[in-house]
């Protein structure tokens, strides 16, 4: 789809939008919106966010078509001059009208464009490298020939690939784009703007995913920020505080249920930047006066018949379904998966033989395509298992074809799915980059 038919899309979806949000205007309070108004206010936004997108890419290639022109046009333009110049001294010189050599030629040119340059408010000094017009030289072998005609068939323009313009693999979406269109990570993959954003966005409603990271080193925001708008910064400085934020608290608001930010004056309450709720700190529950209401008994009573644990930074509960017993929580806090405490502090086993059994039949399918698997292959997968406790993933990964489940996101992938070759681990390509 080209831009114009992509720009008209999003603007018949703006306009269908803000028409059925008008509807609902001035019939209820703000804090009283439904779901489908706050679905129909999300969804303006995320549009708002592709018409901003496109915008920017418009723009950058705008940018870098007009310094390729120019520069190209420029190149040129100073190697004629210093040739007419060239024509011009030798002409003099045979007709004997000037006497003047061609080192006193050029300190006149150079003189006349220091007295230029500062009429201009610039240096009082002109460059060494000015070639006889007052212009920089060219090397002959540094030229660039005009390789782009004042006219051309739109198929040849779209098909025709710039050699001054270098171009990179996004590492997420596979797709060869421009320099300029391309962030690089502090591991050197490469990300195309779409994606880059896409990751970020997505960093702000999933934890495990913040701080944007490849190969588990964190992006930092001043990499970011050359492909990001200005909202999409702000979410990030928020976010991060949230992340760090060892004692967090949310509305109480369930229709808000936004992060508020720690007051420096009243430590045991926090109030909503959007609603205005008061939200008490130790409990989580709105403001109130008195001895903090106890926490919901039911469900740490559930949790403890599950056999569920909590992390001891940010309070919430974990369910482990496979894998061993050392837990990373979304907030970043390692503990055991038995006990609760920090991770290595303990003498508790690392597997469950129950979860450990259920882990070696999932990669002894795995092994026999998916097939009911021998118990001595099983056997032989709790070995290898084993052996490669606490695996970082920092081996090959082989590329298995066909529908496959996500070990970590649990999205079905329809082509591919990634496998580490020590541990057995199954995860999609994000998850690879972004998530380990």
């Amino acid at each position: 789809m080209d831009e114009p038919t992509k720009e008209l899309v999003l603007r018949l979806m703006q306009e269908d939008v803000k028409d059925t949000l008008e509807l609902y205007k001035g019939k209820r309070r703000i804090s009283q919106m439904t779901d489908r108004e706050l679905a129909l206010t999300e969804w303006a936004q995320e549009l708002h966010h592709y018409a901003s997108d496109l915008q920017d890419c418009r723009m950058a290639r705008s940018v870098a078509r007009a310094v390729l022109n120019d520069g190209v046009a420029i190149e040129a333009a100073i190697a004629e001059e210093n040739r007419d110049f060239g024509d011009r001294m030798i002409a003099l010189q045979l007709d004997g009208l000037d006497q003047s050599t061609p080192a006193q030629l050029l300190g006149q040119a150079n003189a006349t464009m220091a007295g230029l340059t500062g009429l201009m408010g610039g240096p009082s000094t002109v460059s060494k490298d000015l070639g006889p017009a007052g212009f920089p030289k060219v090397p002959t072998s540094e030229l660039v020939e005009n390789k782009f005609p004042t006219a051309e068939s739109s198929r040849h323009a779209a098909t025709r690939k710039s050699e001054s313009q270098p171009h990179f693999e996004c590492v997420a979406c596979l797709e060869v784009k421009p320099f300029f269109d391309i962030l690089t990570a502090p591991c050197s993959h490469h990300y195309c703007k779409a994606c880059t954003d896409r990751l970020v966005r997505d960093s702000f409603v999933d934890e495990s995913l913040f701080p944007p990271r490849c190969c588990r080193m964190p992006i930092p925001l001043p990499t970011l920020q050359a492909f990001l708008t200005k909202v999409s910064i702000r979410r990030f400085e928020e976010k991060e505080m949230e992340h760090n934020d060892f004692n967090r608290t949310y509305c109480a608001n369930p229709l808000c249920s936004r992060y508020i930010l720690p007051n420096p004056v009243l430590l045991a309450i926090r109030t909503c930047p959007s609603c205005n709720m008061a939200t008490c700190t130790t409990c989580k529950r709105q403001a109130h006066t008195g001895v903090c209401i106890k926490e919901e008994i039911e469900v740490l009573e559930l949790a403890k018949r599950e056999g569920w644990q909590r992390c001891a930074r940010c309070r919430n509960i974990v369910e482990l379904k496979n894998g061993c017993n050392h837990i990373t929580c979304r907030c970043g806090f390692e503990f055991c998966y038995l006990c609760g405490l920090k991770w290595k502090i303990c003498e508790c086993d690392v597997w469950d033989e129950m979860r450990l059994i259920n882990r070696a039949q999932q990669v002894a399918a795995q092994d026999g395509g998916n097939q009911r698997p021998a118990q001595q292959e099983v056997q032989r997968a709790v070995l290898q298992i084993h052996e490669q406790r606490g695996c970082q993933h920092d081996g090959r990964w082989r590329r298995r074809q066909g529908e496959h489940l996500c070990d970590l996101c649990h999205d079905l992938l329809p082509a591919f799915i990634l496998q580490c070759q020590y541990c057995r681990i199954e995860v999609c390509v994000r998850c690879r980059y972004n998530r380990l």
